[in-house]
Formats: structure tokens, C-alpha cells, sequence
């Protein structure tokens, strides 16, 4: 009908006028947010938009959530496909783009392998991660292979050291020998 406001598409999410806050707020039902997410995200938006660094410790100290309380939420909004978690220039980088694909077919997110490292950890850790570990993890897979970094993994937990400190000692003596990720898989060690 003419004179009717449209409401703003997902194609419009990184537009400069775009109001994130309002799109949240109009989705709320769909994202089936726990408390603690929620406060996550809106302070993360809150930051984005005012232009302020966000980091795990700038994140926590906003929300006032524990490390673990706030290692929950990424993790769960991150499972979700609703937080991106990822690496670049070693710092963790977050995007909340995947807030505009509500209802979409395949939300956006960090990619495959920042993804599958941290699913992998978490999962193996039986625990979510600190934002130091995600960042020591995510360093790790810029440095190796994907393939070594889950091999170090295995052989870790294999051995009861779940420990970032652990497979990074482990990743750094194979580099130093020379081993690769073919070398590990056929036990030469």
C-alpha cells in the first residue's frame, strides 16, 4: 500500500542507516534468546555501533557476566549460527551478521574451520571455551594445518591433557621435528 513504511531486508544489515537494534527486537521470538545471550548481543551491538573494540574482557566487563557465564554465550550463540566467531590479525573477531539471516536457509557465520576448531575443542574439553583458549585455538589454526591441529587434539585428549598449553607444546615440537599432518597420521613420530 503506497505511503506504507517497507521494512528493511537482510541485504540492508551492513547498510550505514540500517538500525540493527530495531531488526532484533522485531525478530526476537525467532533468535529463542537465553538471558545471558541476550545480553550479550545487545551490548556487542551497542559496541559496534558506537565504534568501540570488542573483545572478551570489553564484552565482560559491559555485561558484568563471569567468564564462564560469558564463555556460555558465545558458544550458544555461536552454535546457533547467530555469532561469528573468528581470526584475523591474532585477535578474535566477532560479527553478528548471522542476527540478520533469521529464517533464512543458512545463516552466516565464521568460517568452516574457525568454526570445526572450536566445535571440536569444545567438544573434547566437555566444556565451553574461555575467550583466551578460543583465541589460543584460533592462532593455532592460522599457523597449522586444520588436519594437525585436530591430530594434536586426538593424541591430547588420548593421553588425558586437555589443554590448549598441552597441544600447542605438542603442534610446536612436530614443526620443530619437521613432521606434517600425513607424517602424524602414519605414526612416525
Amino acid at each position: 500500500m503506497k505511503g506504507e513504511p517497507t521494512m528493511p531486508e537482510r541485504k540492508d544489515w551492513s547498510s550505514p542507516w540500517f538500525n540493527r537494534y530495531y531488526w532484533i527486537m522485531d525478530h526476537l521470538e525467532d533468535y529463542q534468546f537465553e538471558p545471558n545471550e541476550f545480553l550479550v548481543i545487545m551490548v556487542m551491538n551497542f559496541m559496534q555501533e558506537t565504534g568501540q573494540l570488542l573483545t572478551p574482557d570489553s564484552i565482560g566487563a559491559k555485561t558484568n557476566l563471569s567468564e564462564s557465564e560469558l564463555d556460555t554465550a558465545f558458544s550458544s550463540l555461536s552454535a546457533k549460527g547467530l555469532l561469528g566467531i573468528d581470526f584475523l590479525n591474532r585477535q578474535v573477531r566477532f560479527s553478528l551478521e548471522g542476527l540478520a539471516d533469521v529464517g533464512q536457509s543458512q545463516p552466516m557465520s565464521s568460517s568452516p574451520i574457525v568454526q570445526t576448531l572450536i566445535r571440536e575443542f569444545s567438544s573434547e574439553f566437555g566444556r565451553p571455551l574461555s575467550g583466551s583458549e578460543m583465541e589460543r585455538i584460533l592462532a593455532l589454526g592460522d599457523e597449522y594445518e586444520e588436519d594437525m591441529v585436530l591430530r594434536a587434539l586426538d593424541e591430547a585428549a588420548a593421553y588425558g591433557k586437555r589443554s590448549v598449553s598441552y597441544i600447542e607444546a605438542m603442534l610446536n615440537d612436530w614443526k620443530r621435528r619437521g613432521l606434517d599432518a600425513a607424517d602424524i597420521e602414519s605414526g612416525r613420530r
